[in-house]
């Protein structure tokens, strides 16, 4: 049984998703577990959502309204949501949602429900559907496991499928606080992938299909890199950039792979 008592938070992170952002913050408000809170964080739409986000009343919603954006970048712009909102928010359990990204009714109690029996589990990450709305269409994906690979880090999932212990997050957002203004194209999801890759255990992936990941077209990822065009290079040389730092940063030693030389050599060669 899921302990009704455990305060669990959403953190909401927008900007112009007028067309998903309602059904994005219904989708939590009639989640099967009840002691929830939602913190939703709106970085200076100009597109209509932030009237969506007003008109919405519960007394479970907190909201946040950026008047000013601090970087040219919806990545960085993203990070600054998220250590922004989780001092806002007060839950045990911390859950991400982007704001064109939905949940299942029944994630929040089987993802909180796996915390419990398992004491020791700081993060959980669940598997999404990845819903295409123009076709109104959902297939359901799998992380590739692969027995060798030429990269350094692990294949993940976006940042609508990840849940945390509070203190689990806090201590990531510390250990990542370094990269806060670096890196415009890297997402939070890959820092914090990348960073309990090397660095964490007791974490957890499961089976359980409980977010539908929206193929946003105007979204960045979709937009920018859902083809190994240069924006994906260049993309992919921050992450080598990141990891290089943060082994410097723990003082550990980083083996570098042939998709390091690759990444460098044509992003080298197309400055």
């Amino acid at each position: 049984m899921v302990q009704k008592n455990i305060l669990v938070s959403i953190l909401i992170n927008n900007y112009n998703n007028k067309f998903y952002i309602k059904k994005c913050i219904q989708s939590c408000l009639v989640q099967s577990y009840e002691n929830l809170e939602i913190v939703i964080y709106d970085d200076n739409s100009n597109d209509g959502s932030k009237k969506i986000i007003e008109k919405i009343k519960d007394k479970r919603i907190k909201k946040i309204f950026n008047k000013k954006k601090l970087y040219k970048t919806g990545a960085l712009n993203q990070l600054e949501g998220i250590y922004k909102s989780i001092k806002k928010s007060k839950g045990e359990i911390i859950f991400l949602l982007d704001g064109d990204d939905f949940f299942l009714k029944k994630k929040i109690s089987c993802i909180t429900n796996l915390f419990n029996k398992d004491k020791n589990l700081n993060f959980i990450q669940d598997s999404p559907y990845y819903f295409f709305p123009d076709q109104n269409v959902k297939i359901k994906k799998k992380l590739r496991h692969k027995f060798f690979t030429i990269h350094t880090w692990p294949y993940f999932f976006p940042t609508s499928t990840m849940s945390f212990k509070r203190k689990f997050l806090v201590k990531i957002l510390k250990e990542i606080s370094f990269s806060k203004r670096k890196y415009p194209r890297m997402f939070f999801d890959a820092r914090a992938f990348i960073y309990m890759y090397f660095f964490e255990n007791n974490i957890l992936r499961t089976d359980a299909y409980l977010t539908m990941y929206n193929q946003n077209i105007k979204g960045d990822t979709i937009r920018n890199y859902s083809r190994k065009n240069l924006d994906w290079w260049k993309r992919r040389y921050e992450y080598h950039m990141f990891v290089n730092l943060l082994f410097k940063k723990k003082d550990k030693l980083h083996f570098k792979f042939l998709d390091y030389y690759v990444t460098v050599l044509i992003n080298t060669l197309f400055k």
